[in-house]
């Protein structure tokens, strides 16, 4: 029985031991890997197995000078390794010299035929993976980790087919355990060569396509290994070819069946039978060699992926489809054993079987080099039924790719089949056949090869797999995935009232899965519970940034929207509620498909290239951008614009108080306070900012006359805007405490302009005029009779003149200010 400690096996190709640096590299890997039970298994340098077919067909055509350059260019190559890995290890030298005369031997009876010719070729072949492990042993030694180079012939065995040998699973384990277990046992690196094995007569054979994967697992199999890595000159098995999807991604875990289909149907990185000898509990890796430190793809035989029912998509090209159709095979028995023992008889694979529930036609997909062999074969072979009608035609259509959507999860979850083929559809590509195993881990269809590339993309956009978490049918009733741009006052505020909400029955409509504040991000693919958002408004109050929470991520607000967007979010939202410059944020959002919500004015207000770009890159995605937030708060303002103008209505102008704070102040004041006393009120409140500079100074409303202006047709910038800022110049620049302390010098001039135009029968407000002219902030004495006059407390007020509603404007009054009205309007 295999020991307790385990394992582990490595395999390296060729193109990781390509030279001596890149064999340098492997064994700095391996080192710091520190396994004390490590078997590794080694390829041909990179091209040496290209090099020693060449030289078998040299031999065979009888050109000597052919077959001894190719050894003199494999000996030199060799010979000049072992100098770089190992040199001070003359033995390797002379082993290495020995084998290249060997091979010049092997050669020779290539061309005086004295053995069998496959038998001949494989023990040329075998030479490369010979001497790599050989090298990689010399080379771990030379560095300090004793290695040994064993004969894969005395220990694996195979059924002795020379060139497409298979492992004989129960002789190799009994061979393998009682050679290499001795050595892992003494700590013993054990370097075996991959590729080839030894049939039970003792000849040399060859594993055939992925003969050295095969040996890794077959190994792994023997000594109990629960770790089989295989290191690849690729990320691992991705989502789609990336050649097609640029954007198509490592897929992180598989079972094996899905792993099966996928190398089946033509993910090159991993043949299938190489899953064949796991057992169950086995891990088996694929990673880069190149970033050893990025993960891969793991497959994890015996248990059965969960999750997600789609997880990335394969295709054969070069296909063609042979159908058999006719009237006459109808309800007779052995027409498809005929069809498919013809094929068989042909060595034809057959990549795809459909046929009709009538039984009238069958059609299959074989490599497009043999279709007009097959086709004549089928007709020879059923040629009395295509004379008696009973067989219509043998009929073949080239050039086409077999497309392959594979996942466990399929059979657990309706719908699959239908969005792929409203997918495939909607790319405006027919599909030619279609097939789906009883299993349901793989919905197989076949297209014009001209199309495929479109319908993979296609597919892999419909199922988000470009995405972390992506691979799952879309659901109507899916909850809107809401991340927080901004984590103040009135972010805190949504935060509650969200987990306030009643869930509907069948689970909430809106989750909370990140919030971004200037410091980093926090995210979470499922949501934050109303207890977890509750403890992050808490921190964020006692003054503790995002980036220093558990989990909490640091960079700017665009990129932890980059971050975010990688997941597979279910019709996510960005909440603006920042209170500076998120463009980039924003317009990273749109192109990741977010809808917008904004109580955010400065994008909107900001440069008008930036605000038109917002606007029409969420028309160009098909998303929404709501902004009501950033003028009313909770009110209908923006609303009402849009509603005027697309009933047919011309706005004229609007003139309104769209502060809160400001609409107090001045109500205060008309009551008898005095300034700097209704200013302190106002921010005990909670009604100003921090430093009430910032609301006094206009800004803020202007941005908001700005963006109703810009909706009018108005196409200046900020700098355009008329401000009037209630902040004398020579406090403008003093600390806040200053500016506070300097408040009441200020109250006897407020008084008197209250008291002035009081005497007049008019209220002094401070008031926005926006038209498609431009925009005007500042104070304004208006008529008590006026609805801008009736204004009281923090309300604010619009007023709409337009081309109907020039004699009685319509207004539009109510609550604006304070972090709850602004968060109930935003949700």
């Amino acid at each position: 029985m295999p020991s307790v400690n385990r394992a582990v096996v490595h395999k390296f190709g060729g193109a990781a031991l390509a030279d001596a640096d890149a064999i340098g590299n492997v064994g700095a890997l391996l080192i710091a890997a520190n396994a004390t039970r490590c078997v590794v298994v080694t390829s041909a340098l990179q091209g040496v197995t290209e090099q020693l077919l060449a030289a078998i067909e040299y031999a065979r055509k009888g050109d000597d000078a052919g077959t001894e350059r190719v050894v003199r260019e494999l000996r030199d190559r060799h010979l000049s390794t072992a100098a770089a890995v190992a040199p001070e290890d003359w033995t390797l030298r002379e082993t290495l010299e020995q084998a290249h005369d060997e091979l010049a031997s092997m050669l020779g009876a290539v061309v005086q035929g004295t053995t069998a010719p496959d038998a001949r070729s494989d023990r040329v072949l075998a030479h490369g993976e010979q001497v790599a492990s050989r090298l990689v042993a010399a080379m771990l030694t030379a560095r300090g980790r004793h290695a040994v180079a064993a004969d894969a012939t005395c220990f694996l065995v195979t059924d002795g087919r020379h060139g497409d040998a298979a492992p004989d699973l129960d002789r190799t384990e009994r061979a393998a355990y009682a050679a290499l277990e001795p050595l892992l046992d003494a700590g013993i690196v054990v370097i075996v060569p991959g590729f080839i094995g030894a049939s039970p007569t003792g000849a040399v054979t060859t594993l055939g396509r992925g003969g050295s994967d095969l040996t890794a697992t077959v190994l792994a199999r023997s000594l109990g290994a629960r770790e089989v890595t295989l290191w690849k000159d690729v990320r691992g098995l991705m989502t789609a070819d990336p050649r097609l999807v640029p954007e198509a991604r490592v897929v992180k875990t598989l079972d094996p069946r899905e792993a099966s289909e996928l190398a089946y149907f033509g993910a090159k990185i991993l043949h299938p039978r190489t899953l064949t000898p796991l057992r169950a509990g086995t891990t088996l890796h694929l990673r880069p060699f190149a970033t050893p430190a990025e993960t891969g793809t793991s497959i994890i035989a015996g248990r059965a992926a969960k999750g997600r029912p789609v997880r990335a998509i394969a295709g054969i090209t070069g296909q063609a489809l042979i159908t058999v159709s006719g009237t006459g095979m109808l309800g007779v028995p052995g027409v498809a054993s005929r069809v498919f023992g013809v094929l068989a008889g042909m060595g034809v694979s057959v990549s795809m079987i459909s046929q009709a529930s009538s039984e009238q036609s069958i059609c299959f997909t074989i490599p497009g080099t043999r279709a007009g062999e097959v086709w004549h074969r089928l007709r020879d072979a059923f040629a009395e039924e295509l004379a008696r009608r009973e067989v219509d035609d043998v009929c073949v259509q080239d050039e086409l790719t077999t497309i392959a959507v594979v996942g466990s999860g399929m059979a657990r979850t309706p719908g699959v089949s239908a969005r792929i083929f409203a997918a495939v559809s909607e790319a405006g590509v027919s599909v030619v056949a279609i097939a789906q195993g009883a299993s349901e881990r793989n919905v197989s269809f076949v297209v014009e090869s001209a199309f495929a590339a479109s319908a993979v993309r296609a597919v892999h956009a419909a199922f988000r797999l470009d995405k972390v978490g992506g691979g799952r049918t879309p659901q109507r009733d899916a909850p809107r995935d809401v991340v927080l741009l901004g984590a103040g006052r009135v972010a805190r505020e949504l935060m509650a009232q969200i987990a306030a909400l009643t869930l509907p029955v069948d689970g909430p409509r809106v989750r909370i899965v990140g919030i971004v504040d200037r410091s980093g991000s926090l995210f979470k693919p499922r949501g934050f519970t109303p207890r977890e958002l509750h403890a992050i408004a808490m921190r964020k109050q006692g003054g503790m940034a995002l980036s220093g929470m558990t989990d909490g991520r640091p960079g700017n607000a665009a990129a932890a929207v980059e971050h975010i967007a990688t997941h597979a979010l279910s019709r996510p939202i960005l909440v603006d509620l920042a209170s500076g410059e998120t463009g980039a944020a924003l317009l990273g959002a749109l192109s990741h498909g977010f809808d917008l919500v904004l109580a955010n004015k400065v994008p909107l207000a900001g440069a008008l290239s930036q605000a038109q770009e917002i606007v029409r890159g969420s028309r160009d995605d098909g998303r929404r951008v709501l902004h009501e937030a950033t003028v009313g708060a909770g009110l209908p303002v923006i609303d009402t614009v849009q509603q005027l103008i697309a009933s047919g209505d011309r706005v004229e102008t609007i003139d309104c108080s769209p502060s809160g704070t400001m609409g107090y102040l001045f109500s205060e004041m008309g009551r008898g306070r005095r300034f700097s006393d209704a200013v302190r009120e106002a921010m005990a409140l909670g009604y100003t900012e921090p430093d009430p500079r910032d609301d006094l100074c206009g800004l803020d409303v202007a941005r908001k006359g700005l963006i109703l202006s810009r909706m009018l047709g108005y196409t200046g910038e900020m700098k355009d805007v008329g401000v009037e800022s209630l902040v004398p110049s020579e406090l403008r620049d003093v600390s806040r405490d200053e500016f506070l302390a300097a408040l009441p010098t200020l109250d006897d001039e407020w008084g008197a302009r209250v008291r002035s135009a009081d005497a007049r029968g008019e209220a002094v407000r401070y008031r926005v005029r926006a038209t498609r002219r431009g925009v005007r902030v500042g104070l304004a004495c208006v008529p008590r009779s006026s609805a801008l006059a009736s204004l009281d407390g923090t309300d604010n007020l619009f007023v709409f003149t337009t081309a109907r509603y020039r004699d009685r404007p319509l207004v539009v009054s109510g609550p604006g200010a304070g972090a709850a009205v602004t968060a109930a309007g935003v949700l």
